[in-house]
């Protein structure tokens, strides 16, 4: 698991390891694999975590926030426009979010999500219905943050997610 590494010489010794994203996603990845931890259980805990970082998303966020999250939906919004399937993840947006959180255990868990979801999402197909869909939700959650509109927000994150596990058919 890499708790610990061991460097030789004068100034070595054993030290505890630096513990990351990557250690995350890898233990989570792992739990996976093992069948420790279902997909259903992924949208499980996302439907009950989401819905509320997206409302502290709303009181904490920045400009710099709002820029970004911002940047992700015209991205995707453009794709759409031009029929082709958005290259950024869908997780992307929902990384945003964490971010704007400015918690540093939301931001970690939604990074290793993202990436599981990543790897993930190489089995599931999403139409282009699919696609415009989870755009047009992205852009109600976002205009509800940058008005700090905190309630409507994780409301519409719940029913957000809740639609794309039913197109998922998880």
């Amino acid at each position: 698991m890499g708790l610990i590494t061991i460097r030789p010489g004068a100034s070595g010794g054993t030290f505890v390891a630096q513990m990351g994203i990557k250690s995350v996603s890898d233990s989570l990845s792992n739990m996976i694999r093992l069948g420790k931890i279902s997909d259903s259980d992924i949208w499980e805990f996302r439907l009950s975590i989401e819905p509320d970082m997206a409302r502290l998303a709303a009181e904490r966020c920045t400009d710099w926030d709002i820029k970004q999250m911002e940047e992700i939906i015209s991205v995707r919004e453009k794709a759409i426009k031009a029929r082709k399937a958005p290259v950024v993840s869908n997780i992307d947006f929902h990384q945003a979010i964490a971010r704007a959180t400015k918690n540093p255990l939301h931001i970690l868990i939604m990074d290793a999500i993202g990436e599981i979801l990543l790897e993930n999402f190489k089995r599931f197909h999403f139409s282009l219905d699919d696609h415009q869909s989870i755009a047009k939700f992205h852009r109600k959650i976002f205009e509800c943050i940058k008005k700090k509109d905190i309630q409507q927000v994780g409301d519409i994150m719940s029913i957000h997610l809740k639609d794309v596990r039913k197109r998922l058919k998880i």
